[in-house]
């Protein structure tokens, strides 16, 4: 089972090719002020993570999230509960 380190670095890795070039990708990194990502971005990328990790996160999980680090937390309570 992943780690909730796993989960994280698995979603940089998704968010790099998206990122400006010289931006430090971190837990901290923020998806829409620093990545620019839109709401199409945002559902692509969740779509990858589900098929990645083999869960299903429901829209309403995401209403609060805005840095990368909330939605690794997000994806690994939704690995947890199987």
């Amino acid at each position: 089972m992943a780690s909730y380190n796993d989960v994280l670095e698995r979603l940089l890795d998704y968010l790099k090719p998206m990122a400006a070039p010289g931006v430090e990708l971190s837990e901290d990194t923020e998806l829409v002020t620093t990545l620019d990502l839109d709401s199409q971005k945002i559902m692509d990328l969740l779509l990858d993570i589900e098929d990645d990790f083999d869960v299903l996160v429901p829209m309403e999980a995401l209403v609060d999230v805005q840095t990368a680090g909330e939605l690794a937390s997000v994806v690994y309570r939704r690995i947890q509960e199987g």
